[in-house]
């Protein structure tokens, strides 16, 4: 079967009709009808109830349009990985959380490509819960995430290889108008709205766990979201405190568009740790580049 025919199926999901989707596909209407036949008949089954002037369609298919998605672009990954294979070179996949994409894995690849010029890189950004479990169903070879420090290592067995790539802290910072409402001890207002991380989140539970004034602030909710980089941009909007990384929010510390609260007495550390994989002997060589005893100055 040709498999541009997921594609068709994607295409008719999204329009929800037979003709602007043969329109979107280049091809006419009958052709395109034939090609959704073809998909039919190979899963064994209708997807769509054809009228004279509509289709329906059928809810097993609407209902799985993320797993198509998915399925499109696992297809289209593997065609590319077999077309420019090359022995020379090594791909590594590494699930990391979307705050360490933007802050940390820039330093991080930089140094694996000094070490290993040949490898080149797949990331899977994802929240940490996602993360491991991406890294343990084997999707993804390397696995950089945070980890509370001083607290309870990552249940993983012997197996895996473990290193600290460095160490960052959760801090509450404020920006726009909110920066000139700080007192003297640079604490805010007790009304001060707060940006704050879904319950269950990594940070949320970290927060939870410790001493520190996001568990019993008492002003409003703005928002609630798990992505770093959104809370960090409506920070900077002025609209609320935010709880973020100091390596994410380092250079606007440093310029003064953020300030962290509290005259930066509160704080809670972060341990920056890589797993990988024994069954992938680069992965395991990347992992090894730092050790336990490197923090990175900045933070």
């Amino acid at each position: 079967m040709d498999l541009s025919i997921f594609d068709d199926v994607l295409v008719l999901l999204e329009e929800g009709n037979m003709s602007r989707a043969a329109r979107r596909r280049n091809v006419t209407q009958p052709a395109f009808s034939r090609r959704i036949q073809s998909f039919e008949n190979w899963l064994g089954r209708p997807i769509v109830k054809r009228a004279a002037n509509r289709v329906e369609i059928e809810p097993a298919l609407s209902e799985n349009i993320v797993e198509l998605q998915a399925l499109i672009r696992h297809v289209e990954a593997l065609r590319q990985r077999i077309a420019k294979y090359n022995a020379a070179r090594s791909t590594v996949t590494v699930a990391a959380q979307h705050s360490l994409i933007v802050s940390i894995f820039p330093d991080f690849a930089a140094g694996a490509r000094d070490a290993q010029p040949e490898v080149d890189f797949r990331l899977r950004a994802a929240n940490h819960n996602d993360c491991i479990s991406l890294f343990l169903s084997g999707e993804a070879s390397l696995l950089m995430c945070y980890e509370r420090d001083g607290g309870e290592p990552m249940p993983f067995d012997d197996r895996i290889v473990r290193a600290t790539w460095g160490r960052d802290r959760l801090v509450p910072v404020i920006g726009g108008a909110l920066r000139f409402t700080l007192d003297r001890k640079g604490a805010p207002p007790e009304d001060t709205p707060m940006i704050r991380y879904p319950p269950g989140s990594f940070f949320a539970d970290m927060l939870a766990g410790a001493s520190t004034s996001y568990s019993n602030h008492s002003g409003s909710t703005f928002a609630e979201s798990a992505f770093t980089v959104g809370v960090k941009e409506m920070a900077l909007m002025g609209f609320a405190l935010a709880w973020l990384p100091m390596s994410l929010v380092y250079s606007e510390v440093q310029s003064g568009a953020l300030i962290v609260c509290n005259g930066d007495t509160e704080t809670l550390p972060l341990r920056i740790s890589l797993f990988a994989r024994p069954t992938d002997p680069v992965a395991m060589r990347l992992c090894s580049l730092r050790h336990d005893s490197v923090e990175p100055s900045r933070i």
